[in-house]
C-alpha cells in the first residue's frame, strides 16, 4: 500500500497554505519553491484541488491560492482519495467485492480467502485514521499516535 508522490505533495502543499490560512494568496511558484515540488506536477495537483473546492485560486497581480475551506474541515482522506486511484492493500477489498459476490480477476480465492478480513480490516483501519485527521490536524502535530 502505497502513497502515491500526489497525495504526499498535494498534503505538503495544503499544510503550507494552511499555516499561511488569512493571509494573502500564495503563488504555486513560492510553494512549489517552499516545499521543492516540481511546479508542473504542483499545477496538476492543483487542479484537482480548485474543481473540489479544496482551494480557491485568485488571478491577477497579488493572486495566487489559499484555501478553499477551513483546514480543520480539509480531512486526509479527502485529499488522499481524490489524489489516489487506489492505494488499498488488494483489489478484493475494493467497494463492490461483497462476500457473497467476491470475484476477482486477480485471485481465484476471495471467496474462500482466509486473509482477506486481514485486507479488510486495514482498509478500514487506514479510512478511519485519514478521516479523523484533517490538514489542521497535520500543521499542528495533532495526529493521534498509534502504538504498534
Amino acid at each position: 500500500m502505497l502513497i502515491s508522490t500526489r497525495s504526499r505533495y498535494g498534503l505538503r502543499a495544503l499544510v503550507r497554505l494552511a499555516a499561511l490560512e488569512g493571509e494573502s494568496p500564495v503563488s504555486l511558484a513560492k510553494i512549489a519553491e517552499d516545499e521543492s515540488i516540481p511546479i508542473r506536477y504542483l499545477e496538476q495537483i492543483f487542479i484537482k484541488l480548485r474543481d473540489k473546492g479544496i482551494v480557491k485560486g485568485l488571478r491577477g497581480p497579488g493572486g495566487g491560492y489559499s484555501l478553499g475551506m477551513p483546514s480543520d474541515s480539509i480531512s486526509i482522506m479527502s485529499v488522499v482519495s481524490l489524489l489516489e486511484n487506489d492505494f488499498l492493500p488488494t483489489n478484493c477489498v475494493l467497494p463492490g467485492f461483497e462476500d457473497e459476490q467476491c470475484e476477482s480477476k486477480d485471485c481465484d480465492l476471495t471467496k474462500n480467502c482466509r486473509t482477506r478480513q486481514l485486507w479488510a480490516n486495514l482498509r478500514a483501519l487506514t479510512v478511519d485514521y485519514l478521516n479523523r485527521h484533517t490538514i489542521a490536524d497535520l500543521l499542528y502535530g495533532r495526529l493521534e499516535k498509534l502504538e504498534g
